[in-house]
């Protein structure tokens, strides 16, 4: 059994107030959460509008299946088109 953790650095394009960042990221965490099952969090940076960093974390069986997980974080955050992925960090313990 391995846990992975997840890394994501974002890009809010065109949002200027926390309320709008918050209606864009808390309809993506839920999605992540409910549809895939993650433990998701927003880590940093909180001080800027136009951009964010989501923590995810989930337990796997093996690498490939955390793989295959990481590719479904991807595909849920490219259908988020408020949303560009600017990094992906991912980490196994």
């Amino acid at each position: 059994m391995r846990v992975l953790v997840v890394s994501l650095d974002l890009h809010l394009p065109g949002i200027r107030s926390l309320k709008a960042r918050r209606g864009v990221l808390e309809p993506l965490k839920s999605r992540l959460r409910r549809d895939l099952n993650l433990s998701v969090s927003e880590v940093e940076p909180r001080d800027r509008h136009d951009r964010a960093r989501l923590g995810i974390a989930c337990v796997v069986d093996h690498r490939a299946a955390g793989d295959a997980q990481l590719s479904k974080i991807e595909a849920v955050l490219a259908r988020f088109k408020q949303v560009t992925l600017i990094e992906t960090e991912a980490e196994y313990w």
